[in-house]
């Protein structure tokens, strides 16, 4: 403990020597949308919500050092709070202000793939806290007397943003891929009416098709872009699960390689999801149903996961992000996830006649357990 509070020390001592070094810090980006509180229970952390109701002591943020090198943490917090950098109090604030700590030095200090920094204080109020990674410029006056010619200031890149855009262009070109060589199937995973309608009378025929070549393609095609949401959520809120601790979103090439290693479990999970249908129907004497039940779960999911992706895109890719909370999409998302199972129960009762109780176990099994599992485990 006394060996991490000597290292702060020196980080500070630092600061204080390069505030007469003729330099400014700017800010590069607010950590406000990436911030954590405790949920109801207080076992776990959830995104935090401006104005929500709930109180919360504490307020973390998740952060990536290999995001921000050559960049500074800036940090203010009002008196009495203490500052923990991955559960282990590193400094408390006897009189409110700001602290600015070096990214390189955490790393040097916490050799770790990311540090969660947080903030604990009784009745704390969230809107008396700033978490911002700030850049170095030269000041106007020096940077003039010593180099009459303006300095180029390096910009800060992001180099998920450059992966995500790649990746949406290859997501793109897929779709356009399947769209003119398989025009009748793509017309048949997006075809609204039918997906959302109580009846499957008309379309008992697609399932036929459920294990064939074509469709595999869509399975794919299906795995990619849930993937791809997945990982943009995962960098939004800047956590990602220990279980995926393969998943580096640094490089272009890392995160390149992650999400389509994610593609593959997604479309091992799929695969996983048919075999389980298979065998609940033909336990529950229901087997009819089975290629109906997977045909119409992945149809409605690829329209449901489809319109996630392109929204998080636009708001990730725009000015959007900064007005309305990324929040509120992984919760549309996630609603929407229930909205399937719903749609299932009323297209399987309207069209069978088996007992409720049988249909009702059988979605519970099949639907709604393995979606709260997944919820848990990657949100």
């Amino acid at each position: 403990m006394h060996k991490v509070l000597l290292v702060y020390a020196s980080v500070f001592i630092v600061f204080g020597l390069c505030a007469q070094d003729h330099h400014q810090l700017v800010p590069i980006k607010d950590l406000k949308n990436q911030w954590l509180t405790v949920d109801r229970d207080g076992g776990h952390y959830v995104p935090y919500i401006a104005g929500g109701s709930l109180n919360y002591p504490v307020i973390g943020v998740i952060l990536n050092p290999r995001d921000g090198v050559g960049l500074i943490l800036s940090i203010c917090v009002p008196e009495g709070t203490a500052i923990f950098v991955n559960n282990k109090i590193v400094d408390r604030a006897a009189i409110g202000g700001c602290r600015n700590y070096e990214i390189d030095s955490l790393m040097s200090v916490h050799r770790q793939k990311s540090l969660f920094i947080s903030f604990f204080k009784e009745n704390l109020n969230p809107e008396l806290i700033t978490t911002a990674l700030m850049a170095r410029q030269p000041v106007g006056n020096f940077q003039a007397q010593s180099n009459p010619n303006p300095q180029i200031i390096k910009r800060f890149s992001d180099h998920f943003a450059d992966f995500f855009v790649v990746a949406i262009l290859m997501v793109a070109a897929f779709y356009a891929f399947l769209k003119n060589r398989y025009p009748k199937g793509y017309k048949d995973y997006f075809n609204f009416s039918k997906a959302f309608s109580i009846t499957l009378k008309e379309e008992k025929v697609l399932t036929q098709r459920n294990m064939g070549s074509v469709n595999a393609l869509f399975l794919w095609m299906y795995s990619m872009v849930l993937s791809l949401v997945i990982v943009l959520f995962w960098k939004i809120f800047g956590r990602v699960p220990e279980l995926f601790d393969f998943v580096a979103l640094e490089t272009v090439l890392s995160a390149m390689r992650s999400w389509l290693i994610l593609s593959l479990m997604a479309y091992a999970v799929v695969g996983m999801k048919y075999l389980l249908i298979k065998v609940l129907s033909s336990l529950l004497n229901i087997d009819k149903i089975a290629q109906i039940h997977f045909f119409d779960f992945i149809r409605i999911s690829f329209i449901f996961v489809t319109a996630t992706l392109v929204v998080s895109s636009v708001m990730f890719l725009s000015v959007l992000n900064q007005i309305v909370p990324f929040n509120i999409i992984l919760y549309l998302f996630i609603i929407l996830l229930g909205v399937r199972v719903v749609i299932l129960l009323f297209k399987l009762l309207g069209d069978t006649s088996f007992r409720k109780i049988h249909l009702i176990s059988y979605l519970c099994t099949t639907e709604i357990l393995p979606l709260l599992i997944g919820i848990r485990i990657f949100f």
